[in-house]
């Protein structure tokens, strides 16, 4: 096992009156191609009072010479096996002292002054126990290219559901409802159902909070099967049922109305228009 970052060293930060502590756990294993990126986009949000926590899963690359670089902006990180994501998630929710936890893939990026709006938000609405935005996915690198996605708690256990890379929970509810390791993919999805069914308040920024690449085995088949299950035990085989042929249903939609777009508007146009290109960041 190794370990480091501020707390090692005695440093430990705490809520303050008008700067709740906001904590962002980061998971990483053999993470270097894009983890400098997604670390920056957190250390440098501009809001003071945040605490970062990583939990790497024993990488053999470059992952921990990267976190050594961010020394100042790491509060804690631990490198040692574990029993997946969700196992390292639960590490990171255990040792977070946050007034609201957050989660930050190692491949993925903030947007700038994330973390801020956040804050102004739950001020605004102290009722919320889950507070969410919107992101972007990845469409193209080099220039980027950049396409919406429109987040909707209300649609839970559908499309499009919740994106957990732009949501943020009470540290005091999520403390108490950690994932459930028998899922592998989808233990996101059953947190989010067990605090809903709960009777927690989520309430959606409508800001557009995280930039996300595709890949991975939750961009697979099998998220698909896992999913359902969970939608089963929470919702009902009706539900369940429901949701997989409306999700197909919007699928189709979506796939019909593209090669509709792309015959009469040509590729060159059908691409500007479905995208967005931004500077890149980090």
């Amino acid at each position: 096992m190794k370990e480091g970052g501020l707390r090692t060293k005695g440093i430990l930060r705490q809520s303050q009156p008008d700067f709740p502590l906001i904590s962002i756990v980061m998971v990483t294993w053999n993470a270097e191609k894009h983890f400098r990126q997604a670390l920056e986009s957190v250390c440098t949000q501009d809001y003071p009072n945040k605490e970062v926590i990583v939990i790497d899963g024993g990488s053999s690359d470059r992952t921990i010479a990267i976190l050594e670089e961010f020394a100042d902006c790491v509060d804690y990180w631990i490198s040692e096996p574990d029993q997946g994501i969700y196992d390292a998630m639960n590490k990171g929710i255990q040792l977070s002292c946050g007034d609201w936890i957050g989660f930050k893939n190692a491949d993925d990026w903030y947007a700038p002054g994330a973390l801020t709006m956040l804050v102004k938000k739950t001020k605004e609405f102290p009722d919320a126990a889950i507070w969410y935005g919107n992101s972007y996915s990845v469409l193209q690198e080099e220039p980027l290219k950049l396409a919406p996605f429109i987040t909707n708690h209300l649609s839970l256990g559908g499309n499009p559901g919740i994106d957990h890379r732009c949501s943020f929970v009470r540290g005091e509810v999520h403390r108490r409802v950690l994932f459930d390791l028998q899922y592998r993919l989808a233990a996101d999805l059953d947190v989010f159902w067990r605090l809903k069914l709960a009777g927690f308040v989520f309430r959606h920024t409508g800001e557009f909070m995280a930039f996300k690449r595709f890949g991975g085995a939750s961009d697979g088949t099998a998220i698909l099967k896992e999913s359902f299950r969970i939608n089963t035990r929470h919702g009902g085989w009706f539900f369940a049922v429901r949701s997989v042929m409306w999700s197909r249903i919007r699928y189709i939609i979506w796939k019909t109305g593209n090669a509709v777009l792309l015959f009469l508007m040509g590729k060159e146009s059908f691409h500007r228009f479905k995208s967005r290109r931004l500077q890149k960041q980090g």
